[in-house]
Protein backbone atom coordinates (compact mmCIF):
# COMPACT_ATOMS: atom_id res chain seq x y z
CA UNK A 1 0.00 0.00 0.00
CA UNK A 2 1.28 3.44 -0.94
CA UNK A 3 2.00 5.89 1.83
CA UNK A 4 0.08 9.06 0.99
CA UNK A 5 -0.28 12.58 2.30
CA UNK A 6 -2.82 15.21 1.26
CA UNK A 7 -2.00 18.84 2.07
CA UNK A 8 -4.70 21.48 1.64
CA UNK A 9 -3.58 25.07 2.03
CA UNK A 10 -4.91 28.59 1.69
CA UNK A 11 -6.29 31.55 3.62
CA UNK A 12 -9.72 30.71 5.05
CA UNK A 13 -10.30 34.40 5.86
CA UNK A 14 -10.12 35.34 2.14
CA UNK A 15 -13.27 33.56 0.95
CA UNK A 16 -12.47 31.23 -2.00
CA UNK A 17 -8.74 31.24 -1.19
CA UNK A 18 -9.61 28.73 1.55
CA UNK A 19 -10.79 26.13 -1.01
CA UNK A 20 -7.71 23.93 -0.51
CA UNK A 21 -8.30 23.78 3.24
CA UNK A 22 -12.03 23.11 2.78
CA UNK A 23 -11.37 20.28 0.31
CA UNK A 24 -8.77 18.71 2.61
CA UNK A 25 -11.11 18.96 5.60
CA UNK A 26 -13.84 17.20 3.60
CA UNK A 27 -11.42 14.44 2.53
CA UNK A 28 -10.39 13.93 6.15
CA UNK A 29 -14.07 13.52 7.14
CA UNK A 30 -14.90 11.25 4.19
CA UNK A 31 -11.77 9.10 4.50
CA UNK A 32 -11.08 8.48 8.20
CA UNK A 33 -7.50 7.44 8.73
CA UNK A 34 -6.24 9.33 5.68
CA UNK A 35 -3.09 11.37 6.25
CA UNK A 36 -4.43 14.90 5.70
CA UNK A 37 -2.85 18.21 6.72
CA UNK A 38 -4.21 21.74 6.42
CA UNK A 39 -2.29 24.96 6.67
CA UNK A 40 -2.46 28.58 5.60
CA UNK A 41 0.67 28.03 3.53
CA UNK A 42 3.30 25.39 2.85
CA UNK A 43 6.15 25.20 5.38
CA UNK A 44 9.68 23.76 5.16
CA UNK A 45 8.85 21.48 8.12
CA UNK A 46 6.43 19.56 5.85
CA UNK A 47 9.31 18.26 3.72
CA UNK A 48 10.24 15.46 6.12
CA UNK A 49 6.78 13.89 6.07
CA UNK A 50 6.35 14.47 2.32
CA UNK A 51 9.72 12.79 1.62
CA UNK A 52 8.56 9.65 3.43
CA UNK A 53 5.48 9.32 1.19
CA UNK A 54 4.93 7.62 -2.15
CA UNK A 55 2.13 9.99 -3.20
CA UNK A 56 1.61 13.62 -2.22
CA UNK A 57 -1.47 15.61 -3.20
CA UNK A 58 -1.32 19.37 -2.70
CA UNK A 59 -4.66 21.24 -2.87
CA UNK A 60 -4.87 24.98 -3.41
CA UNK A 61 -7.24 27.62 -4.74
CA UNK A 62 -6.39 29.26 -8.04
CA UNK A 63 -7.62 32.29 -9.94
CA UNK A 64 -5.84 30.96 -13.06
CA UNK A 65 -8.27 28.15 -13.89
CA UNK A 66 -12.06 28.07 -14.45
CA UNK A 67 -12.29 24.37 -13.52
CA UNK A 68 -10.45 21.88 -11.31
CA UNK A 69 -6.96 21.38 -12.70
CA UNK A 70 -4.55 18.60 -11.74
CA UNK A 71 -0.87 18.83 -12.60
CA UNK A 72 2.12 16.68 -11.79
CA UNK A 73 4.68 18.45 -9.65
CA UNK A 74 8.43 17.88 -9.73
CA UNK A 75 11.16 19.46 -7.61
CA UNK A 76 11.71 23.07 -8.59
CA UNK A 77 14.78 25.21 -8.98
CA UNK A 78 13.22 27.77 -6.67
CA UNK A 79 11.36 27.12 -3.44
CA UNK A 80 9.11 30.17 -3.71
CA UNK A 81 5.76 30.05 -5.46
CA UNK A 82 4.74 32.48 -8.17
CA UNK A 83 1.26 32.63 -6.66
CA UNK A 84 2.24 34.48 -3.49
CA UNK A 85 2.63 31.49 -1.20
CA UNK A 86 5.87 31.45 0.75
CA UNK A 87 6.77 27.94 -0.43
CA UNK A 88 5.46 26.22 -3.55
CA UNK A 89 4.72 22.48 -3.96
CA UNK A 90 7.80 22.27 -6.21
CA UNK A 91 9.76 24.01 -3.44
CA UNK A 92 8.64 21.44 -0.86
CA UNK A 93 9.80 18.69 -3.22
CA UNK A 94 13.13 20.48 -3.74
CA UNK A 95 13.59 20.48 0.04
CA UNK A 96 12.72 16.75 0.15
CA UNK A 97 15.37 16.02 -2.43
CA UNK A 98 18.01 18.27 -0.91
CA UNK A 99 17.50 17.34 2.73
CA UNK A 100 16.39 13.70 2.55
CA UNK A 101 17.61 12.53 -0.86
CA UNK A 102 14.10 11.36 -1.74
CA UNK A 103 10.88 12.71 -3.21
CA UNK A 104 7.49 11.01 -3.54
CA UNK A 105 7.05 8.74 -6.58
CA UNK A 106 4.10 10.94 -7.53
CA UNK A 107 3.19 14.47 -6.53
CA UNK A 108 0.08 16.27 -7.76
CA UNK A 109 -1.25 19.78 -7.39
CA UNK A 110 -5.04 20.02 -7.46
CA UNK A 111 -6.10 23.59 -8.16
CA UNK A 112 -9.67 24.59 -7.32
CA UNK A 113 -11.02 27.72 -9.02
CA UNK A 114 -11.32 30.78 -6.82
CA UNK A 115 -13.78 33.42 -7.97
CA UNK A 116 -14.02 35.73 -4.94
CA UNK A 117 -11.01 36.32 -2.70
CA UNK A 118 -12.07 39.36 -0.71
CA UNK A 119 -12.23 39.36 3.07
CA UNK A 120 -14.75 36.91 4.51
CA UNK A 121 -15.24 33.30 5.48
CA UNK A 122 -17.98 32.23 3.06
CA UNK A 123 -17.12 30.77 -0.32
CA UNK A 124 -18.78 31.54 -3.62
CA UNK A 125 -21.28 28.99 -4.99
CA UNK A 126 -18.98 28.30 -7.95
CA UNK A 127 -16.02 27.45 -5.76
CA UNK A 128 -18.18 25.26 -3.51
CA UNK A 129 -19.24 23.25 -6.59
CA UNK A 130 -15.61 22.96 -7.71
CA UNK A 131 -14.59 21.73 -4.24
CA UNK A 132 -17.09 18.88 -4.70
CA UNK A 133 -15.46 18.02 -8.05
CA UNK A 134 -11.96 18.23 -6.58
CA UNK A 135 -12.81 16.02 -3.60
CA UNK A 136 -14.34 13.41 -5.92
CA UNK A 137 -11.28 13.41 -8.15
CA UNK A 138 -8.85 13.16 -5.23
CA UNK A 139 -10.93 10.33 -3.70
CA UNK A 140 -10.61 8.43 -6.98
CA UNK A 141 -6.88 9.09 -7.07
CA UNK A 142 -6.45 7.86 -3.48
CA UNK A 143 -8.54 4.77 -4.25
CA UNK A 144 -6.13 3.89 -7.04
CA UNK A 145 -8.54 4.59 -9.91
CA UNK A 146 -7.10 5.69 -13.23
CA UNK A 147 -7.26 9.48 -13.32
CA UNK A 148 -4.38 9.91 -15.80
CA UNK A 149 -6.69 11.44 -18.43
CA UNK A 150 -7.24 14.39 -16.07
CA UNK A 151 -3.61 15.06 -15.18
CA UNK A 152 -1.35 17.54 -16.95
CA UNK A 153 2.43 17.36 -16.71
CA UNK A 154 4.06 20.77 -16.36
CA UNK A 155 7.79 21.38 -16.25
CA UNK A 156 8.79 23.55 -13.29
Amino acid sequence: MRKTIVIGYGNTLRRDDGAGVAAADRLARDRPGANVLTSQELHPEMAEEVAACDLTVFIDASVRTPTVRVTRVSPGDSMHGADGHALSPAGVLALCSGLYGRTPEEAMLVEIPAFQCGFGETMSPGTLRMIDCGVQLISELLAGKDTSRLITTVKS
